[in-house]
């Protein structure tokens, strides 16, 4: 997979074809009319700022902003209000921003209002943006289409691709596309079965538990909930898959933003949970209480099972060891479950069968524990009875 693509180049063309195109929209925007630029985020009561332009009075374009910067309560900074003056906006604030000029000085609202998208709203591609020309007319449709086959899905996500960026993706030897952003690599591809886009990276990690890795990168998918995330030796391989049974350029734009989003701010932290969640197992000491390793090396199969009242004897007769010694073996075939989980999940059906032999040893490792539980608890009662 050589040839990366150029992604910066990519979104330095991107922006400077959605300046042409706006440009031309507003020359020849109608009085009545108007053109609304919204940037989704959820730190904004869960819909982002927007840009709308208009044509006033005096028939020069305007451009109304609010919120001028993500997130409220707070007043714009010294470096966000010099960035503004630098844009030449005519009234500054952090509740809303007002530029004005002739028709034919366009391009100077547009420059205004995408410098604010770009440094202030942190906008990587013009294509995350939602736009709409709120003309009397009908607003901007986005047609679906349904695929006859994998072939003409590809070239329906080539030609959507190009539309959004400005050039043709880049492909590697293999026939995907790729996209480099943080150095990381990943790459869409059409499913060769299914009407499925899918983006994928593989992340480089540390794994010396994969238990307690599993686990800690389970709970840290709880951020991304549109991300999967599954750990194969010492990489996590990280995707988003999209249904195209019925193909739209607003849905592949959706699922791209989604992963960019992914890419910019949680790609990195990925090796750092796998590092913390093994530094937690190492302070935690997690070795196993001297009487329950003493159990486990005596209960041979070749000699025989170990009867109840032995076991008890091992535990020294002592309930609140062995209600410990239970604990730690429900807490193991818990983790050998996940485990389970996670080799099915990748379609390793060798080391899945592997895991469920330990989850079952730990299984039956517990149910003998509370025969012993039993036994120590209730034979002292039973003869003090009689």
């Amino acid at each position: 997979m050589s040839n990366i693509f150029d992604f910066d180049a990519s979104v330095s063309d991107g922006w400077a074809a959605f300046r042409d195109e706006l440009t031309t929209c507003l020359t020849g925007l109608q009085a009545d009319g108007s053109v609304r630029v919204t940037a989704p985020s959820s730190e904004v009561d869960g819909a982002g700022p927007a840009a709308v332009f208009t044509i006033n009075d005096d028939d020069e374009v305007r451009c109304h902003l609010s919120p001028t910067i993500l997130g409220q309560g707070r007043e714009l900074s010294d470096d966000e209000l010099s960035l503004l003056m630098a844009l030449e906006w005519d009234s500054i604030c952090e509740d809303e921003c007002i530029v004005e000029c002739s028709r034919d000085e366009a391009e100077r609202v547009v420059l205004a209002a995408t410098g604010v998208m770009q440094e202030l709203w942190q906008v990587l591609h013009p294509s995350f943006l939602l736009t709409v020309e709120e003309q009397p007319a009908k607003p901007i449709q986005h047609t679906g289409f349904q695929p006859a086959g994998q072939t003409q899905l590809q070239d329906l996500v080539d030609a959507s691709l190009e539309r959004m960026t400005g050039s043709a993706p880049h492909k590697d030897d293999d026939g995907d596309i790729t996209f480099t952003v943080n150095d990381e690599t990943s790459w869409l591809c059409v499913d060769v079965n299914d009407p499925v886009i899918e983006m994928f990276t593989n992340l480089a990690v540390d794994v010396d538990d994969s238990a307690a890795a599993s686990a800690a990168i389970m709970d840290f998918s709880r951020k991304w909930p549109d991300i999967k995330f599954v750990l194969v030796d010492s990489y996590v391989r990280v995707s988003i898959r999209m249904d195209a049974t019925v193909f739209t350029d607003a849905v592949l734009r959706s699922t791209m933003t989604k992963w960019f989003e992914f890419l910019t701010e949680g790609s990195g932290d990925v090796a750092a949970v796998v590092t913390e969640a093994r530094s937690a197992a190492e302070d935690a000491d997690e070795s196993l209480p001297a009487g329950l390793m003493c159990l486990l090396q005596l209960d041979d199969d070749d000699v025989g099972p170990l009867t109840t009242r032995e076991i008890a004897a091992v535990c020294d007769f002592d309930r609140d060891a062995i209600l410990h010694y239970i604990k730690v073996c429900e807490e193991q075939r818990f983790s050998w479950r996940s485990s389970i989980y996670d080799a099915l999940e990748r379609q390793d059906e060798e080391e899945a069968a592997a895991c469920e032999h330990e989850e079952k040893a730990w299984a039956a490792t517990t149910k003998s524990l509370r025969a012993a539980l039993r036994f120590v608890v209730l034979s002292g009662r039973l003869d003090g009875v009689r």
